[in-house]
């Protein structure tokens, strides 16, 4: 038996492994019928011949047997983690369930922290991180972008003209090349019924690029993509929806916009919007559309019209650089007279940027507003998780004894480490759930109220958002709980045991003051950004336009294209126009121009007597616009020399025109504008018009932008028709809340002309909400965020405090006795809050004066380091930490030092 033992042993415990434990077992084996022969009067020798001979092929027989103890050992391996899991689980809810109010704070913090990172991800999912819905093989697809010199900058440029595209076609790196125009919005129906959608134009081959099937019929072919073809057009799969309820019999059906009629051939998937973001209801063949609603064949004809973007395909083998080259030959071959001539660039150059336009060259303002707000939202994480650890950190103190006890009865190390990152995994995990619920809800009205010209129907981050959520939650319960635990094992079990149920160490008190200062820090980062955008907003809310925008109504007018309400229809339209609105109650004025802010504009050739040429601007222009005589004093625009247009201003008087100051320092820096003239409306080989008298120099509006330079522009009476346009929008200023005013304005418009077929009212500050949108974006979230981040930093620092008051009641109670006063008391607890928002306040206003000027070009005249914005954070906090000390101190004072020194 002596000998027997170790073997048995060894094979118990499978010493060495699996193999050695065959091996174990086999030699046994022979040994014992070695021994059986040699006692029945074997020799040695020819027993162990003997006893192999029994057994057979020794090597196949130890596969086998090792075969069966590996599966058997992986067998148990599984059902003791399973049990050790089970019981885990199953401590993990007796100790939540025991303390549901820290357990509820807990799952509350990890919600608010994943939550935030979940609404980032939806939205940088549909914008940043995933290709356009149903684009095949959208690595190879790319948008050709012009780099080139224009008004002596660089400009990189998305709109070309369709020649342009035709030149591309010839490059034998692209498997195809496709054309479409940005969205243009069309207006299907007549009167009050009409129906307001968005289209694009697009070539034949534009789907067919790109790999996308239609759910319903068929897409237009190149042979009915031509220009005069009978109209066709596909149905965006939510206006399917929507107009027709999804009704499969669609197919043949009409569509009249006032460009002729086109009949439905398909409907495109759910969700596709062509490799851009915006919706789209109809999809039109761009030979048909353009010519018919932009005016006729020169559209495709000539080099000087931009209005399409291609997209190409690249061909199996070739690179970007290589696609990039060729396109760049062939764009300079194109424009080659241009280039002799100098109106273009002959070092122009096409980059082959990435179908994610969000990937750049050029991202939107919004986007990197978004990427701002991935970082934001992580440190959002990072304050709820140090939160977190210094909430069960307090509770591990709490319970040190019994730990102290778990680990004398045997309980090993490594498995109280686990339950307590079980522990934290569960309540991150219901975290995680609570956080979904709240990104579905939330991220909704996220979108729709910040990124409203996104289509979201493709769905939001599907599979991928849960997916992240759930990583999300166990890496954030796992980084918790991991400090608290390792540090609450780690102590001697022996002084665990003799401590009094309130001892505390200095280390400890050390550790949750420094997560303390930590989540202050970070919460100072984020609230200075929020507090940078909200100024932002501010100003850029009470920019000077030029104009006032508030209470201002914008009108523009929707005509058939067969020729019924043709220059002088609409002349006479707008004249009766302004006649009718101004008699409608609520209404203090009305004017008509040919251009609106933010919109659109006009530049014509332009000559001043005693200058060789225009000076550059660095904005473009000169732009033009004709306006009728009470245009300045409805839109608030202050004349500053000279008078406004009047009405004595008609065709065959004086030729005059109104130019704003920065064209009047353009044209004659420094001195009087007043009684110079200026030739509008040059043309190549015509005869020089009439000089046009400057009678006023009003204020620089705004016209493309809010934030852009101050841009040159001119005025012309509409009567005296000066530039070859025809006033076509209506500007109507109203006494109180323009939407309101909208609808009784709209139906006064159409019951003018039954040959319109619609008349959009909008309120003007609404055409500049796309200007806002990167102001109010940041400020929303960084806020919001900001927000979130004090909140869990302020509880933390009431937990901090609360434990501390909990824990030192018996040092509280002595001093008492000893005679210390209640401010005294009050000043203990407080100055340990002090203490920590100081430390936090410091070092989070360093980080952020190193990381604000970062941001510094998506603020709007806001210095990244704004004293106003850092001194407010760093008072806002200081008001915090007071809230958060107060009740903990309140409690200090109340302690009974009787009760408090007879209590262990």
């Amino acid at each position: 038996m002596g000998a027997d033992l170790p073997r048995g042993v060894r094979r118990f415990f499978r010493l060495g492994g699996v193999r050695a434990g065959v091996a174990d077992e086999l030699s046994d084996h022979f040994w014992r019928v070695e021994e059986e022969l040699v006692r029945a009067g074997w020799s040695r020798e020819e027993a162990a011949r003997e006893a192999s001979r029994r057994f057979g092929d020794v090597r196949k027989w130890r596969r086998r047997m090792e075969s069966i103890d590996r599966a058997t050992d992986r067998r148990r391996r599984a059902g003791g983690m399973r049990d050790a899991l089970t019981g885990s689980v199953a401590q993990a809810f007796r100790a939540l369930w025991g303390s549901p109010g820290l357990s509820v704070a807990i799952v509350l913090a990890f919600a608010l922290g994943i939550g935030a990172n979940a609404t980032v991800y939806g939205i940088l999912d549909r914008v940043l991180f995933s290709p356009p819905p149903h684009v095949t093989a959208p690595d190879d697809v790319v948008r050709l972008l012009v780099d080139r010199a224009f008004l002596n900058r660089r400009v990189t440029s998305s709109t070309l003209s369709f020649v342009d595209i035709e030149d591309f076609e010839a490059s034998d790196r692209f498997a195809g090349v496709a054309a479409y125009s940005n969205v243009a919005i069309l207006t299907v129906g007549r009167g009050r019924d009409a129906d307001r959608v968005s289209s694009r134009d697009v070539t034949a081959d534009f789907f067919t690029l790109l790999g996308v099937r239609p759910v319903l019929g068929r897409f237009f072919t190149a042979e009915e993509d031509v220009m005069g073809g009978a109209g066709v057009v596909v149905l965006g799969h939510g206006y399917w929806m929507r107009r027709y309820s999804g009704r499969r019999d669609v197919i043949g059906e009409t569509i009249d916009y006032g460009q002729g009629i086109y009949t439905i051939v398909g409907v495109a998937p759910r969700g596709f919007t062509g490799i851009d973001l915006s919706p789209v209801d109809l999809w039109l063949p761009v030979k048909v559309s353009a010519p018919s609603r932009l005016g006729g064949a020169r559209w495709l004809n000539t080099r000087n019209a931009y209005f399409v973007n291609a997209v190409a395909r690249l061909k199996p083998g070739i690179s970007t650089a290589e696609a990039e080259a060729d396109a760049t030959r062939l764009h300079r071959l194109g424009r080659e007279e241009h280039i002799a001539q100098g109106r273009y660039d002959a070092e122009a150059r096409v980059i082959a940027a990435p179908v994610i336009a969000a990937r750049g060259p050029n991202p939107a303002a919004e986007v990197r507003v978004a990427r701002w707000l991935a970082g934001v939202s992580g440190i959002v994480l990072l304050i709820a998780c140090i939160n977190v650890a210094n909430l069960l950190l307090g509770r591990a103190l709490r319970r040190r004894r019994e730990t102290a006890i778990r680990l004398a009865l045997g309980v090993s190390r490594r498995r109280l480490v686990g339950d307590a990152l079980m522990e934290s995994l569960v309540l991150a995990l219901a975290g995680g759930t609570a956080a979904l619920a709240a990104a579905r809800w939330g991220g909704d009205i996220m979108r729709s109220t910040l990124l409203p010209g996104v289509d979201w129907s493709a769905g939001q981050a599907g599979g991928g958002l849960i997916g992240f959520v759930i990583a999300l939650a166990l890496v954030s319960g796992a980084i918790s709980a991991l400090m608290p635990a390792l540090q609450a094992t780690r102590a001697d079990v022996n002084d665990a045991l003799r401590a009094s149920a309130g001892a505390i160490t200095r280390t400890t008190l050390r550790t949750r003051g420094l997560l303390s200062v930590a989540q202050a820090a970070l919460s100072v980062v984020l609230l200075v950004g929020a507090g940078l955008f909200l100024r932002s907003l501010q100003r850029v809310g009470s920019a000077d336009m030029g104009f006032e925008p508030d209470g201002m109504l914008v009108g523009h007018i929707v005509k058939d294209a067969d020729g019924t309400f043709d220059d002088e229809a609409q002349r006479a339209w707008f004249e009766r126009a302004i006649d009718q609105v101004e008699r409608l109650p609520g209404v203090l004025g009305a004017a008509a121009a040919t251009s609106t802010p933010f919109y659109d504009a006009y530049a014509f050739g332009m000559r001043v007597p005693g200058l060789d040429s225009i000076p550059p601007s660095p904005v473009g222009g000169p732009y033009g616009q004709a306006v009728t005589p009470d245009y300045f004093d409805v839109l608030g625009l202050a004349v500053r020399r000279g008078r406004a247009l009047a009405t004595g201003d008609r065709d065959g008087s004086p030729p005059v025109i109104v130019i704003n100051h920065a064209l009047s320092e353009l044209l004659w820096p420094g001195e009087d504008a007043i009684g110079r003239c200026i030739h509008v409306n040059i043309e190549r080989d015509a005869p020089l018009p009439p000089c046009a008298e400057v009678v006023g120099v009003v204020e620089v509006a705004a016209r493309g932008s809010i934030n852009e330079e101050a841009t040159p522009q001119y005025y012309t009476a509409a009567a005296q028709r000066l530039i070859p346009v025809t006033p076509n929008v209506l500007f109507v200023r109203t006494g109180g809340d323009a939407n309101r005013q909208a609808l009784p304005v709209r139906d006064a418009l159409l019951a003018l002309d039954e040959r319109l077929r619609f008349v959009e009212v909008r309120p003007l500050i609404d055409m500049a909400a796309s200007e806002l949108r990167p102001w109010r974006l940041g400020a929303t979230l960084f806020t919001a965020f900001g927000l979130i981040a004090l909140l869990v930093a302020s509880l933390g620092l009431f937990s901090v405090l609360a434990f501390d008051v909990a824990q030192r009641v018996r040092e509280i109670g002595l001093r008492a006795a000893l005679g210390a006063t209640t401010p005294g008391i009050i000043g203990l607890v407080v100055g340990r809050a002090a203490r920590i928002t100081a430390g936090g306040i410091a070092i989070g206003l360093t980080v952020s004066l190193l990381l604000a000027p970062r941001i510094g070009d998506l603020l709007y005249q806001v210095e990244p380091r704004d004293p106003l914005t850092f001194l407010g954070v760093a008072a806002l906090l200081i008001g915090v930490a007071a809230v958060a000390s107060a009740l903990p101190a309140w409690r200090a004072t109340k302690v009974d030092p009787n009760v408090a020194l007879r209590t262990e």
